[in-house]
């Protein structure tokens, strides 16, 4: 299920998915695929992408390929 996630939420991203890192000219500088799906902590929102926490390192992820995590 797709919903707005904000700062301090979790998201779920599932296993196959690109995570990236940029410069400060806004240029790909690292990336990544993750191997498992993971319940990641979202840090900042931006307008396409989530930063999120994976394996101590803040990592970019666009926000069409994860979804959000209800709590009940």
């Amino acid at each position: 299920m797709k919903y707005l996630t904000n700062k301090g939420e979790l998201i779920y991203v599932p296993s196959q998915t690109l995570l990236h890192t940029i410069d400060g000219q806004g240029n790909v500088n690292n990336y990544m695929k993750i191997c498992d799906p993971a319940n990641l902590l979202v840090t900042e929102v931006h307008e396409r992408t989530y930063e999120i926490l994976y394996h101590g390192k803040k990592w970019l992820v666009e926000k069409d390929k994860t979804y959000g995590v209800k709590n009940d």
